[in-house]
């Protein structure tokens, strides 16, 4: 997750794209809150776009336990916008769940 959030921090496509399985599948629950695709996005090259597309340069990327698991959170100000955890193979994260629906980050955001 560590090197995730180093590409991110960069929005470097190529790097996202290298540390992507080539089928990984991307899964955005946006909750209707973004514009985002629906249905899952397959491939490394589309999966490392649409993450790239969720960064706005006021973003902190930080690494957090998300259901015990490693993850990372995006925050804006002093608010958590997306959560990501991932599925790592011996070729690279294989599938990549993001979480940007408020609803679901409520717990993220309470003070």
């Amino acid at each position: 997750m560590q090197a995730l959030a180093g590409a991110l921090r960069t929005v470097d496509e190529a790097s996202l794209r290298a540390l992507l399985h080539p089928d990984v599948i991307l899964i955005i629950d946006s909750g209707g809150a973004l514009p985002s695709a629906s249905s899952p996005i397959e491939g490394d090259t589309a999966a490392a776009s649409a993450l790239a597309a969720l960064l706005t340069p006021d973003t902190s990327i930080s690494l957090a336990a998300i259901n015990g698991a490693p993850g990372l959170i995006f925050t804006r100000g002093d608010v958590v916008v997306t959560a990501v955890t991932a599925e790592m193979t011996s070729t690279g994260l294989s599938s990549v769940w993001v979480v940007c629906n408020p609803t679901k980050l409520e717990h993220w955001n309470r003070r």
